[in-house]
């Protein structure tokens, strides 16, 4: 796993826009968020890349351990034919191949798991960037909504104060919006999973006393 796009999904994800563009005060907030996203695009592609190197090494590994499973297999046919035909040094020159594969097996099964993590971790990256691109396109398209309101009421260089001002009350406003949903969610979700083991522990004593 390329440890720089571990460490760079971490902070883009980790980042809240406020943050992003408190540093960089000397840019424009717009530039400034469309150029996160536009880093955020740009990890998501390297990100796919290496799940594709990753799924090429997975199949690369899954048909070598196949075929030293075969080649074990065949060691032990022309085993016994060496045993019958009273050829030890032949059956004692295929038990040692067989024992070398015994060696490489959990080797290779070991990479395999090792392989499926990595798939796994980086399929998970991606959803997580991508879930970050929409959010980041939300509050860009929020704070340009702002922008252009303010700026039919005001002149252009007052109007960018007003405006980057506007873009702050507007993502707090819009956090907080989110965190609200969230726990209003949260607790009827709460609520629906007591009710349903209120529920099942009912009908569990009523089949009891059957």
């Amino acid at each position: 796993m390329n440890e720089s796009i571990t460490k760079r999904v971490s902070r883009l994800i980790s980042g809240s826009i406020n943050a992003i563009v408190d540093k960089a005060e000397s840019l424009s907030p717009e530039l400034v968020m469309k150029e996160t996203i536009r880093e955020v695009d740009s990890t998501i592609d390297e990100v796919k890349l290496l799940l594709g190197r990753e799924n090429i090494e997975l199949r690369k590994t899954k048909s070598q351990l196949e075929n030293e499973k075969i080649k074990y297999k065949n060691l032990s046919q022309q085993i016994d034919v060496a045993i019958n035909e009273n050829r030890d040094d032949l059956a004692k020159s295929a038990i040692s191949r067989q024992m070398d594969i015994e060696a490489q097996i959990p080797i290779l099964e070991e990479s395999i798991l090792q392989i499926e993590k990595n798939i796994l971790k980086l399929e998970n990256y991606i959803d997580a960037l991508n879930a970050k691109k929409r959010e980041m396109q939300k509050d860009l398209e929020e704070y340009l909504k702002i922008k252009k309101e303010e700026d039919t009421a005001a002149n252009i260089e007052s109007n960018v104060e007003k405006a980057d001002a506007a873009f702050s009350r507007v993502s707090a406003d819009i956090n907080s919006r989110f965190l609200n949903d969230d726990a209003t969610k949260l607790a009827e979700l709460d609520k629906l999973v007591r009710d349903n083991r209120v529920s099942e522990r009912l009908e569990s004593l009523k089949a009891s006393k059957k």
